[in-house]
């Protein structure tokens, strides 16, 4: 392995460049951009000035590599650079591991992981590499450079970056262009001079002229000299290829020109995994003789050892022609991904190397890494334009593979709907791959195909699926789960939501209790805990979803997350909140910052019911409900939308929302889909027969539905309170009075500082927001009669108001004129 020279020693083969080093030792110069195509010499000028600082472990290069994805991508291989480097310690580096894959914004996790560090550069070579994640990579870096005043900034980049208009703090950004970059005259006599032994102003005023002091083209032409005595014809369309093939021709034998080609296949190598691809010995004699004849550079990887990095127009060129030996170019990428898994490098390349490898058992197990490693690998489709390469007819026999491109399908707006079918093939698959151990394994796969057919849409299969693989867990050895904690944590956590998804809200709640308990950090336990609070909020038990809340730790999940798809848990706890405390404004502001992810989330349906609650509280119930009617009429379903408890709860919301807009026909038509039985549309079921005026009908099902199995606080309360006035019209007082306290001892247990019975919060939750929303009431004279004398005592106002205004029926000519609820604590309707 090579070290980096502490020494001001200059590369050998390449010139002295003292007026670009003057631009980069200034620290007046906070964000430097040095700008040009391949071959203008951007990587070797900063190397250069590199081997002349006196103290190189003062900064900190990152060689980005042209399989990123993400602006979490780029984090994760800024993080691991930062740590070999030594800028970080091991215990950071761990902790932005964990922070990176669940927090929405890096700057934090970078800024917290740097604090107290000295003052040292960040080198970002090949910046264009970050493609369509540029734009959000930029204002990222341009705010690091504004929040950390210890810290400078040197990009090299083929393309344009927001960071050449950046205005840092205390300095400027100076823009290197390939004019500043083009050799000068006495720069190409000095390099001529060293390489030939000729000192000529003349021939370095021509070789300048012909090449526009070009570095690739001068370094080519000098060479060329040399050997050859004579001046390459220069041709600007195909300038790069022509420059490679002449160096190519430079090699001294086939064997070079060989091992070139093998070791052009990865991104960058060190001696080891030059020796694994070539089969060679002398690969650190083979890669000193590239450095000089200008093949390639060493860059820094580690305090310890550098890697070696081709020319981008030399790596092209090889590699193009190793992929004309289909057998060996499999090989060569197999071993490359092997050795990016071994050195914990980006897993998202070594899973693409592993696929074009054709090694489809290695990227099996790949993806199991990513998965554990990455929370937010499975809500994102950028490993779909590898995932699709994998033969179809393979899948079957590679079930974590087919997962993974049901995934990223399924995080495609555009491609969602074939989803199903890779989700299909993967818990259809018999096959039984080995990844860690073989009772863990097992329990892995068996949880994998519980969540497939969750994907799949098979919502009630993936429960049954889910408590299946749960009593595998049961006789799984203490130890075991133990040391493969976080995986099985993560399997569990996803478990639960199969479970809630299908009903069994109970199940679901023991399921991520334990997932809590297994997860071996506090990142991973947070995000466990997100998923009791919002399953607690939407069975209405505030009290727990506030308590389970309260427990994560803000330290290891920093609070951006709050606006990222893995606390969607919690954004759902935060709306029923939000709801339930009649801030209907807030809670349509709330789901603002959902939007990024909220098109391809499975969460979807919750979503969409709170905000049409929300509308509907707003007096916007018609457009809320035309709206979502048109969207919930397209031909592929939207993510998450089917047999569910959440599906169920969403169409209820649309009919009530129909209702205030005095459509009872599309109410009805909204309540189609769902279950006669279901518990989550019961208020709605209640409330349509009460809109109508057939209030008898509307009694009668509310004493049906109560007497169904597996309510929960939510579900009952609004029940009760819906029931209340059908009894109040029927002229069944005391069933009524029994009932509207039943709901307002229900809200009142669960409610948040529930001090005062007339408190806006507990008048809020004892009418229910659905009950809230589309409660109609009687325009007749009202009734002043009391509760029985053995009920108990009313809690709040607004069940006065109630027995009061609902007393009597409604007569014909208000029949259905519901229209959307007040934002006061007792909900009047007119």
């Amino acid at each position: 392995m090579r070290g980096i020279d502490s020494g001001p020693a200059a590369i050998a083969g390449v010139v002295d460049r003292p007026r670009l080093y003057q631009v980069l030792d200034s620290q007046w110069v906070r964000i430097c951009v040095i700008q040009g195509p391949s071959g203008s010499g951007k990587t070797t000028l900063v190397r250069s000035w590199l081997q002349r600082q006196p103290d190189p472990g003062r900064v900190l290069w990152v060689s980005v590599n042209d399989s990123l994805t993400s602006r979490q991508s780029f984090s994760h291989q800024v993080a691991n650079a930062a740590a070999r480097a030594g800028v970080i310690s091991e215990d950071k580096l761990e902790w932005s591991r964990s922070q990176l894959g669940v927090s929405s914004d890096p700057v934090q996790v970078a800024l917290t992981a740097l604090a107290g560090s000295e003052p040292f550069t960040v080198v970002i070579d090949a910046y264009e590499n970050v493609g369509e994640a540029r734009a959000q990579i930029d204002i990222d870096l341009e705010r690091i450079v504004r929040a950390a005043p210890n810290l400078r900034i040197i990009v090299t980049t083929r393309g344009t970056t927001g960071l050449a208009y950046a205005d840092p703090p205390g300095g400027v950004t100076r823009v290197l262009t390939i004019g500043e970059l083009a050799l000068t005259v006495g720069e190409v006599r000095a390099l001529i001079a060293a390489q030939t032994g000729i000192d000529d102003e003349r021939l370095a005023e021509s070789v300048t002229a012909a090449t526009r002091g070009f570095p690739l083209a001068v370094r080519a032409v000098v060479l060329t000299l040399a050997q050859l005595g004579t001046v390459p014809q220069v041709d600007s369309a195909e300038w790069n290829s022509v420059i490679a093939a002449r160096l190519e021709s430079l090699l001294p034998d086939r064997v070079a020109a060989q091992f070139v080609t093998d070791t052009s296949v990865p991104p960058y190598v060190d001696e080891e995994l030059a020796q694994r691809l070539s089969g060679r010995a002398d690969t650190a004699a083979l890669l000193e003789m590239l450095e000089r004849t200008g093949f390639g550079r060493w860059i820094p990887y580690s305090r310890q050892r550098s890697v070696f990095q081709y020319v981008d127009t030399i790596r092209e060129t090889f590699r193009t022609r190793a992929q004309h030996d289909p057998e060996r170019f499999r090989h060569l990428c197999t071993t490359t991904a092997q050795w990016l898994l071994e050195n914990n490098e980006l897993v998202e390349q070594a899973l693409q190397f592993a696929i074009k490898g054709g090694d489809y058992a290695l990227a099996d197990r790949v993806f199991v890494s990513v998965v554990v490693a990455s929370p937010d690998s499975y809500i994102t489709d950028r490993f779909l334009p590898t995932l699709r390469e994998v033969p179809e007819e393979v899948l079957d026999q590679y079930p974590m593979l087919a997962f993974a491109l049901a995934l990223s399908l399924a995080a495609n707006a555009m491609l969602r709907g074939l989803s199903g079918h890779a989700a299909r093939i993967a818990y259809e698959s018999s096959a039984t791959p080995d990844y860690v151990e073989p009772s863990v394994d097992a329990f892995a796969l068996a949880g994998m195909r519980a969540v497939a057919r969750r994907v799949a849409r098979d919502y009630q299969d993936s429960a049954r699926a889910a408590r299946e693989a749960l009593l595998m867990l049961d006789d799984l050895d203490p130890h075991l789960q133990a040391k493969h904690g976080e995986l099985i944590g993560t399997v569990v956590r996803q478990l639960s939501y199969s479970l809630f998804q299908g009903g069994s809200i109970s199940e679901a709640l023991a399921a991520v209790d334990r997932s809590v308990a297994l997860c071996p950090t506090q990142t991973t336990r947070n995000y466990s805990a997100v998923y009791a609070a919002g399953i607690c909020a939407f069975a209405g038990d505030m009290q727990r979803a506030r308590l389970v809340s309260a427990t994560i730790d803000t330290n290891a999940w920093p609070g951006e997350l709050r606006n990222s798809y893995l606390n969607g848990p919690g954004l759902i706890a935060e709306g029923y909140r939000l709801l339930d405390a009649l801030d209907f404004a807030g809670a349509a502001e709330h789901l603002r910052t959902a939007v990024p992810f909220n098109r391809t989330a499975e969460f979807w349906p919750f979503f969409v019911g709170i905000s049409i609650s929300a509308r509907h509280g707003l007096g916007q119930a018609h457009a809320e409900a035309v709206r979502m009617g048109t969207e919930l009429a397209e031909a592929v379903p939207r993510p998450g939308v089917g047999d569910n408890i959440a599906t169920e709860r969403l169409y209820a919301s649309l009919a009530l929302a129909w209702i205030a807009s005095n459509d009872h026909r599309k109410a009805a038509q909204a309540l189609d889909p769902v279950r006669s039985d279901s518990l989550y549309a019961a208020a709605a079921r209640v409330a349509l027969p009460l809109a109508e005026g057939r209030t008898e009908e509307a009694l009668r099902r509310t004493e049906e539905l109560l007497d169904l199995p597996g309510h929960t606080i939510r579900t009952r309360a609004e029940l009760h309170t819906y029931g209340a006035v059908a009894a109040l019209r029927e002229g069944s007082t005391e069933q009524a009075w029994t009932w509207l306290n039943a709901a307002a001892i229900a809200w009142e247990a669960t409610a948040r500082g529930c001090t005062s019975p007339c408190s806006r919060r507990a008048t809020g939750a004892c009418s229910p927001s659905w009950a809230r929303s589309a409660s109609p009431r009687a325009s007749g004279p009202t009734s002043t009669c009391p509760p029985p004398r053995h009920a108990r005592p009313c809690p709040c106002r607004c069940l006065s108001l109630l027995a009061s205004r609902w007393s009597s029926p409604r007569s014909p000519s208000t029949r259905g004129s519901v229209r959307s609820p007040m934002r006061s604590s007792s909900h009047r309707t007119r």
